[in-house]
């Protein structure tokens, strides 16, 4: 056991046996937590044109879609763009071959040894279940891919989807996000017990809610691929966590943490809360925040290593530039993810000469994450390669830069949100078992309260965010500035986020009241006024848009008093925030303006909040976190075929639009768990176990090549053997006005499971039977449900059905 964030590293001695050591990375003051790292090691091998993997398959599947051509709404797109989908689309229907647009990310976690209750990133591959066979899952001619950048991104399989299962809001509101987002049933977890109140103590949100939601992840094996975890209704909002603040080594400013917290606070700060840690109480305690952009350059390390930073930095002040780039190269070969260690060895090598030298490091930055085109170009000594007038460099320059984006360099860019790395103090993560703050996103979807939404309102808000993706809205982001000392104490940083909105060509609008007096459309607004006169407004949100409202008791629903941030949700908004205590206005504590420039960068909401909040522990984050209306995903076609006995997933790049990135990965899902990773693959040839029978739920998910990760995917429920042999599921008329009756039936089946939002609600000891089930037991809206067979010793999944009730 170690204090502070370990960083595990791997050395040779002179017989080539690979040894360890451990060293701490600093993340900040009070941010210290003692946990031990065990690693195991991945090598990337070149993957070959065609790839076969021999797969188990796991339990349990998901929702069935129709197959179909999918294209994105590329709204801002000139009209050859559409025509070009448009032949594709005649191309490869002509060919009688289904395809789907498709994208996504998941990660190759790091093996760590966590506490037992944290998430347990080793565990990778499925668990001995199939459907006629056990088999070891096979990477043939291939390897899962090591990345040299962290793996992020956000869709419906990285998130769990938490449920109160004794709240019928709380059962109803997940149908229906489930069905909109297409979450996995591997994902939805329903817990019991959980308390009714709005506010509860600490002890119980850790064993009744956060452990057991953690264990369950971890025992279905869907840790590596889980990046949000969004509460349904029903769950309480806030956590008195006031032995935690007295704890707080720093006295100075205990009258501003005030010892109350939000439950996604406490989520995203899971390690602390697991380890009963008060370091979550500190200003800056969520690292994964952007900062200045001079953080990018920050001391990231401790110990050995950290003396290795200083010391380079001292050689380069003493002008020997040699031993400084030397230095800074070393520890950017040993930490590829900081790849902001590049551009220091770059301006060092330049400084010694070496341009040689300084345009290697600046490409590998680049190929890691670098992607401020401006700093090049305008900071010295950079700006000697990369100023003056574009059409006079070099070719290979000129690509560079083409790479990059042409936004300000005084504030961190966004990056795309990763739970398996650890978050270091200069605003970048390194591998789990190289140390950092690993962390979680969290929100509430919504609030079913006399003070909150109704169940229809937050219904009608998640559905409308739902279709926002990809929209590219036409619309105004739009601040606040009045007197009100809840608009003045963040207005000052606001500059920058103009800056940087203005260089995008985004409309911007400052007005001097506290909502706009004119029409118009909006798709961010940041506000700051204790009451909303929102019934009289004007103005509308463009779908997709996200809001907030600094005030103290946005969040606080005990009582009615100020704006709820939920008015915000039922104007329009895709997700709001507001703190569950008295906050006195500090800004660290609410989102920053520049939530809005990383927004129209394309990270989805959840990311845009996390992203500019440095101290969230207050801040209560409601709304749907996948929404992401400027998000730039590969533009790419994906089919899904039945080969038997595999299934054949062909892959095709497109030429990119101005809205569109290259694919630079490729993740598989086989019924709702992550399967590989590997790079872009023309054919991909998933081999299944032999005898295999029932209904596979196939995802293949494209990863952008930006910061960001952009992901978009689709699945595809393939059909292994005689659809008359699967478990069939049919909804039949019930004599009791709010019951439904549903008849289940698999010939020769020695039991059978219905199973709804992930979980076992009734089994039946035969091949047949009836069940009737009411509101209380599944809730209303689409319920998605799905039977599952034994026979033979073998498990056999019928196809998922869609009851709208």
């Amino acid at each position: 056991m170690t204090t502070g964030a370990v960083c595990g590293l791997v050395q040779r001695d002179g017989a080539g046996k690979a040894t360890t050591r451990l060293e701490r990375l600093n993340p900040s003051r009070h941010l210290g937590l003692g946990y031990s790292v065990k690693y195991s090691l991945m090598h990337a091998l070149p993957i070959p044109r065609r790839c076969f993997i021999n797969v188990p398959l796991a339990l349990p599947s998901t929702r069935s879609r129709v197959m179909r051509v999918n294209f994105p709404n590329f709204c801002r797109q000139r009209r050859r763009w559409h025509l070009m989908r448009q032949r594709c689309a005649v191309l490869y229907s002509s060919e009688k071959r289904a395809f789907y647009h498709c994208g996504r990310d998941s990660h190759a976690p790091v093996r760590g040894r966590p506490a037992r209750t944290h998430l347990n990133h080793s565990q990778r591959w499925f668990p001995a279940l199939s459907l006629r066979a056990v088999s070891l899952l096979l990477v043939v001619g291939c390897v899962l891919v090591a990345p040299t950048r962290l793996q992020a991104g956000l869709t419906g399989e990285n998130v769990a989807l938490i449920v109160n299962g004794s709240s019928t809001d709380s059962l109803t509101i997940a149908n229906h996000y489930a069905a909109l987002r297409d979450i996995p049933s591997h994902n939805v977890i329903v817990l019991e017990d959980v308390p009714s109140e709005l506010s509860i103590s600490l002890d119980a949100f850790r064993d009744g809610i956060l452990k057991p939601l953690l264990e369950t992840i971890n025992s279905r094996g869907i840790a590596p691929q889980i990046r949000v975890v969004a509460y349904s209704a029903g769950f309480p909002t806030s956590v008195n966590i006031g032995e935690l603040a007295k704890r707080f080594p720093d006295p100075a400013d205990s009258k501003y943490r005030t010892p109350v917290a939000s439950i996604n606070s406490l989520t995203y700060f899971y390690r602390w809360v697991l380890s009963d840690s008060p370091n979550l109480l500190a200003w800056g305690a969520n690292l994964y925040a952007r900062g200045p952009f001079g953080r990018h350059f920050a001391n990231p390390f401790s110990g050995e290593n950290a003396q290795q930073f200083e010391a380079a930095i001292s050689d380069s002040k003493a002008e020997k530039f040699t031993e400084a780039a030397e230095s800074m190269q070393s520890l950017a070969d040993q930490f590829p993810t900081l790849f902001p260690l590049r551009i220091l060895a770059a301006e060092n090598w330049l400084r010694s000469g070496e341009e040689d030298k300084a345009l290697a490091q600046v490409r590998k930055s680049i190929e890691r994450g670098w992607i401020n085109r401006r700093y090049l170009i305008e900071t010295e000594p950079l700006s000697q390669l990369f100023g003056g007038d574009a059409v006079d460099l070099p070719g290979d320059r000129r690509r560079l830069l083409d790479q990059l984006e042409d936004v300000p360099h005084t504030m961190q860019g966004p990056i795309g949100f990763s739970n398996t790395a650890g978050w270091t103090n200069c605003g970048h993560a390194v591998k789990a078992d190289e140390g950092g703050m690993p962390y979680m996103l969290s929100c509430v979807l919504a609030v079913v309260h006399k003070n909150g939404s109704t169940l229809q309102q937050a219904i009608d808000s998640l559905s409308l965010a739902a279709p926002a993706d990809r929209t590219y809205p036409d619309a105004t982001f739009g601040f606040s500035k009045t007197k009100d000392v809840r608009s003045k104490t963040r207005f000052p940083v606001t500059t920058d986020a103009l800056s940087w909105l203005l260089s995008r060509n985004d409309d911007v609008e400052i007005f001097s009241s506290a909502l706009p007096s004119q029409s118009g459309s909006y798709v961010g607004m940041m506000l700051g006024a204790a009451s909303l006169p929102l019934s009289n407004k004007k103005w509308t949100f463009a779908s997709g848009a996200i809001a907030e409202n600094l005030t103290s008791f946005g969040g606080m629903f005990q009582n009615n008093s100020q704006t709820k941030l939920t008015a915000l949700l039922h104007a329009g908004a895709a997700m709001s925030s507001g703190t569950v205590t008295e906050p006195y206005s500090l800004p660290p504590k609410f989102p920053s303006a520049m939530m809005y420039p990383y927004y129209s960068e394309g990270v989805a909401a959840i990311e845009a909040f996390y992203l500019s909040v440095p101290s969230p522990y207050q801040l209560l984050i409601v709304g749907d976190p996948l929404c992401q209306p400027f998000a730039r995903a590969p533009n790419d076609f994906v089919r899904i075929e039945s080969k038997p006995p595999a299934i054949e997933i062909t892959w095709q790049s497109l030429p990119r639009t101005p809205d569109s990135v290259p694919t630079a990965a490729i993740e598989l899902y086989l019924n709702g768990k992550s399967a590989g990773r590997i790079r872009p693959t023309p054919k991909i040839r998933v081999n299944l176990p032999a005898n295999a029978e029932g209904v596979v739920d196939v995802r293949v998910s494209l990863i952008g090549a930006h910061p960001t990760q952009p992901r978009i995917g689709t699945h595809r429920n393939i059909l292994v053997g005689e659809e008359s042999h699967l478990p069939q599921i049919e909804q039949t008329p019930s004599d009791t006005p709010g019951e439904m009756t549903v008849s289940v039936a698999c010939d020769e089946a020695e039991s059978i499971h219905l199973i709804h939002l992930g979980r076992v609600i009734h089994t039946f000891e035969s091949d047949s039977g009836d069940v009737t089930l009411t509101p209380a037991q599944i809730g209303t809206g689409p319920v998605r449900l799905q039977a599952n067979a034994q026979r033979d010793g073998s498990i056999m999944l019928g196809r998922p059905v869609e009851i709208e009730w």
